[in-house]
């Protein structure tokens, strides 16, 4: 059911005097599922990172490595779900399931036929990509077989992206979160029951965590197809429409293309990292993993307030919309500057589960204190870009972590690491300074007119 909005000015101050935090209490009926339902997936993938660090060091760096040639196959899918989820909070403002329905399969038209082509060239140029990346052999041969085995899994999740953009935009993310929920265990049991060869099965190695997605998402189709057929009105009756597979395409391509390139960036993080040896390039890879943890509660927010500027502008209330993203960023602020400190103040107890190499554990102690301190303002950042492609200005929420990430990250990170001999830390210095200007420069775009003049491009498909 979709999150309503007084729509009189009196109403609207009867209700702000009787119950000031109702607002904070709307952000919150959709983001506590939406931060569960990412929280679980990193969770997930912290326990699948915990398994494999027990296959040592190469291991470790080729599942980094790996993990970001997946990342960006699936940075691709993630336009297909920027551009459904508008157009269906839209439709849920309007009270027109039709158009949700819409919506839906034309986002699958869109997302199927192109991860089966992302696929394919996963399962044929993985090895070639991963040995190109990592010098280590050992460490290219683990990234190349996880990749391999995770591959059919992208064409598994182009079904359930944007059922899940469904849920998301219409107001319902707790039904995402019954997916992810129920799929997590699964995961981590066929994973560890592939990693280590339990039972009849024999040892994959890094290959069982690609097999152990693959297994998981699988079951999450029949799962998601089954929801979709009850809770979204004419689902199974709908067939995509040539105008609204070209309207969602129109719609997502910048997220697609600005994701795949920050996917990309991690890529070249790994190359450049990677020439820093084994235990760097493990270091890296749990860094980055447990960075996810407040990156994700953040994305819970950001969608949302996506969700929520989306039904605003569905009812004509721009200023409602302005104050949604507000006031959803300084929530998720408030949420994740916690889990920065600790990273600030106890990185050894952190790092430790994962990382069992003393040196590698002293490599990353420094650079786990840097992202820390950034992680305020890496929230504020995602939940402000989320908010833009809330109102339909995809390409503002494309080009700013664009040009943060090509024009000032990876130079600057490169350069520190490599040039000043910083390594890690060379890195996390980069990250942290250019994640406090990106935030400031989304405040200030949020805070002016340039958003609201795109509104357009989410028109009805």
């Amino acid at each position: 059911m979709a999150v309503t909005l007084e729509t009189t000015h009196g109403a609207e101050q009867a209700r702000r005097v009787m119950w000031p935090g109702v607002k904070s209490r709307a952000i919150l009926r959709l983001a506590a599922p939406l931060t569960a339902f990412f929280g679980i997936q990193t969770a997930t993938s912290l326990a699948t990172l915990a398994m494999v660090g027990h296959l040592g060091n190469a291991a470790l760096a080729g599942l980094g490595a790996g993990g970001a040639v997946y990342g960006l196959t699936l940075a691709l899918l993630f336009g297909i779900d920027a551009a459904v989820q508008p157009v269906v909070s839209r439709a849920a403002g309007a009270g027109d399931d039709e158009r949700m329905a819409r919506a839906l399969v034309d986002g699958q038209a869109v997302a199927i036929p192109l991860a089966i082509v992302l696929a394919l060239g996963l399962l044929i140029g993985a090895p070639a990509i991963l040995s190109a990346m990592l010098p280590n052999p050992a460490a290219a041969a683990a990234g190349a077989a996880y990749v391999r085995a995770a591959a059919p899994s992208l064409v598994f999740m182009a079904f359930t992206i944007p059922i899940n953009s469904a849920w998301i935009g219409s107001g319902r993310p707790a039904r995402a979160f019954l997916v992810t929920a129920v799929l997590a265990p699964v995961q981590i049991g066929a994973t560890l029951a592939l990693v280590f060869g339990l039972g009849p099965l024999a040892p994959m190695g890094a290959a069982g965590v690609g097999a152990g997605l693959s297994v998981a998402s699988l079951i999450g189709v029949g799962l998601q197809i089954a929801l979709a057929a009850r809770g979204i009105p004419g689902f199974l009756r709908t067939r995509p429409r040539l105008d609204g597979v070209g309207a969602i395409a129109a719609l997502g391509w910048p997220i697609s293309l600005q994701q795949a390139l920050l996917q990309f960036g991690l890529m070249v993080a790994f190359i450049i990292v990677g020439r820093l040896g084994a235990q760097a390039a493990a270091a890296a890879n749990v860094l980055i993993s447990l960075a996810t943890v407040p990156i994700q509660l953040a994305v819970g927010f950001g969608v949302a307030a996506s969700t929520l500027v989306g039904q605003s502008l569905g009812r004509g209330d721009v200023a409602e919309a302005r104050r949604w993203g507000w006031r959803t960023t300084g929530l998720g602020i408030a949420l994740t500057a916690p889990l920065g400190l600790i990273a600030v103040f106890a990185p050894r107890h952190l790092l430790g589960a994962f990382l069992h190499d003393p040196a590698a554990l002293a490599l990353a102690v420094w650079p786990a204190r840097l992202v820390g301190l950034g992680v305020a303002a890496d929230a504020a950042t995602r939940i402000l870009c989320f908010a833009v492609r809330g109102a339909g200005a995809t390409r503002i929420g494309a080009a700013i972590p664009f040009a943060a990430q090509w024009v000032f990250r990876l130079p600057l990170g490169a350069w520190a690491a490599l040039a000043l001999g910083m390594g890690l830390l060379g890195f996390a210095a980069a990250e942290t300074g250019v994640t406090v200007v990106e935030a400031a420069l989304m405040a200030l775009i949020w805070s002016g007119p340039r958003w609201t003049r795109q509104m357009a491009v989410t028109a009805p498909v």
